[in-house]
């Protein structure tokens, strides 16, 4: 049987967007991006305009949810996270010090990170922004089978990203 730590790695390997959730004075906000695995979470590119940039520089927090769209409503899984966020400095060596460290996953050779520093750096409102995973939850399979309720089961997001290095 698979582990709820497991389960939440093996999604957060196979899907490559997340939908983060921001909110500001105007109120909450949610946008998807294409994410990438760091050993303590992940990070996204935005401009530096975009609403949820805007209120990740003002509070330092995010949540967001993985999950597979294509799956049937008995599949129907996903990983919803609470995030300590930051917006890296755009100099090249901050940027460089983001994209080296990405897990295996996303990693590339030593050449097309030098090309992808250089994509960024040139790009005057584009950002690099860190999401550090607090918190993990993943579906509560057993609650929506038995009681049929829409529940979610805490995991521990530091064993979840132990197995996601190894992939």
């Amino acid at each position: 049987m698979t582990s709820p730590e497991e389960r939440a790695a093996a999604i957060l390997a196979a899907q490559r967007f997340v939908v983060i959730g921001t909110a500001d004075a105007v109120g909450p906000w949610t946008a998807a991006a294409q994410y990438r695995l760091l050993p303590v979470g992940l990070y996204v590119e935005s401009d530096l305009a975009s609403r949820h940039a805007r209120a990740i520089a003002a509070s330092g927090a995010a949540s967001g949810v993985v999950y597979d769209s294509s799956a049937g409503l008995a599949d129907a899984d996903g990983v919803q996270l609470s995030f300590r966020a930051r917006q890296a400095d755009a100099d090249p060596a901050a940027v460089r010090e983001v994209l080296a460290a990405r897990l295996a996953r996303d990693a590339v050779t030593a050449a097309m990170l030098d090309d992808e520093v250089a994509a960024i750096v040139r790009t005057a409102r584009k950002r690099l922004y860190v999401l550090e995973v607090e918190r993990a939850y993943v579906f509560d399979r057993d609650a929506w089978r038995t009681r049929g309720t829409d529940a979610r089961l805490e995991v521990d997001a530091a064993a979840v990203w132990r197995l996601l290095d190894r992939t």
